[in-house]
């Protein structure tokens, strides 16, 4: 039933072999099941309504696993929810859901639901196929678009034969990096391709990348699946990353699936992957654990500045004294305010200028009408440059944003 659904939605362009696109669809197979983790019996209708009256899909709904809403056909009416509904709105749709005992998915509502399930890894796969597939002019092993999960990965094997009478690869060694992680799709030495796709599934651990390793008679095929935690990790930001962002903490919550491993998809220190730069602790983050600092910076209303020396091994030439920063500091250090210290030239009472004589910095400045005594003019006086701005600090010309910091 899935891969009837699925198919009108993904196919784009023409195929040209009945053939590849059979073996594409298997990519299409339980698609839906395994991201849901919905049960697996002999109703799609069924299963989705089971599903739909769960605490999983409340759970995946919350936490933006079907985006921001998602419309349900009841009984040929749409019924939309929201991430950001209330628990009254989820508990009128169950009881809607309990007065009927399968969901009617028609042709015309195919499409949307199905755009709504966030696993485009799943669609790119399958027209990735499909297009490589029909291309004469690629034959051998092609890498497919690997489908990940939190908790596993599909690698897709494409292999195209270069003739018809081209006997398909028989394997001569398989190897699944780290030991244990192969689920399914083992293939045994001396054993030949069964298909021209072939798929591996494997568990995906946290802290160690999945490598997938074929020789064959025909050539090798590997492909890499990056950890979802490890730190060293180049899929995402490394970190530490310091971002800015024109998003609000919740829109970029939503949009980053920040909370999406957190319990209850609320910030928690050891699961979200990104924080606030407001100071906040982070026990047993990533980040705690590379910088041996409990919390995070607090950026709140300050600039960020380049420290003088970025990789003391590296021999390049030291920054120029009017370039770097006159302190000596660390990273995260703060530093306050200031004005470079400076001297006024002031005239005497018959107009010699006395050199020399300090004026304290102020953001007052003495102006002398002669025959009348001194008066402050609070730093108002034009002197050709324009209006003077007067506040309570010294600044460049700013805009806001908001900055946060990856912690996991």
């Amino acid at each position: 039933m899935i891969r009837k659904l699925l198919i009108p939605l993904l196919l784009s362009g023409s195929i040209t072999s009945t053939v590849y696109a059979q073996e594409c669809e298997k990519l299409l197979s339980d698609g839906l099941y395994s991201f849901t983790k919905m049960t697996n019996t002999n109703s799609f209708s069924h299963d989705l309504r089971t599903y739909y009256l769960s605490e999983t899909f409340k759970s995946d709904m919350k936490s933006g696993k079907w985006g921001a809403s998602l419309t349900i056909p009841i009984k040929g009416v749409p019924f939309s929810i929201g991430a950001n509904d209330s628990e009254d709105k989820f508990t009128e749709l169950k009881t809607k859901l309990l007065s009927i005992t399968e969901l009617n998915i028609g042709a015309e509502n195919a499409q949307m639901l199905l755009q709504s399930v966030p696993n485009t890894n799943l669609y790119e796969a399958y027209v990735n196929c499909v297009t490589k597939n029909g291309q004469n002019n690629l034959y051998g092993f092609i890498q497919g678009t690997n489908v990940e999960t939190e908790d596993a990965v599909v690698f897709t094997i494409h292999y195209r034969p270069s003739s018809p009478g081209d006997s398909m690869p028989k394997v001569t060694s398989f190897n699944v990096y780290p030991a244990g992680a192969l689920l399914s799709g083992k293939l045994d030495a001396g054993e030949s391709l069964k298909g021209f796709t072939t798929l591996v599934t494997c568990k995906r651990p946290a802290n160690e990348d999945v490598i997938l390793t074929i020789q064959t008679d025909r050539g090798s095929f590997s492909s890499k699946a990056s950890a979802q935690d490890n730190m060293t990790s180049t899929k995402e930001f490394p970190i530490g990353t310091i971002i800015t962002s024109y998003l609000n903490y919740e829109q970029f919550n939503t949009v980053t699936k920040n909370h999406d491993k957190s319990p209850g998809g609320i910030f928690t220190s050891n699961k979200s992957k990104w924080a606030p730069c407001d100071g906040r602790p982070v026990p047993n983050s990533k980040f705690q654990i590379l910088t041996s600092q409990v919390n995070v910076p607090d950026l709140r209303g300050m600039f960020v500045r380049g420290l003088n020396i970025f990789d003391p091994y590296q021999p390049v030439p030291a920054v120029a004294k009017e370039k770097g920063d006159p302190d000596t500091r660390v990273v995260g250090g703060y530093q306050g305010d200031a004005f470079q210290g400076h001297k006024h030239l002031n005239k005497d009472n018959i107009g010699v200028m006395i050199a020399d004589k300090q004026a304290a910095n102020s953001p007052r400045q003495r102006y002398t009408v002669e025959g009348t005594a001194a008066v402050n003019t609070e730093g108002k006086i034009p002197a050709g440059y324009g209006e003077p701005r007067i506040s309570s600090e010294t600044r460049p010309k700013n805009i806001s944003v908001y900055y946060y910091i990856k912690i996991n």
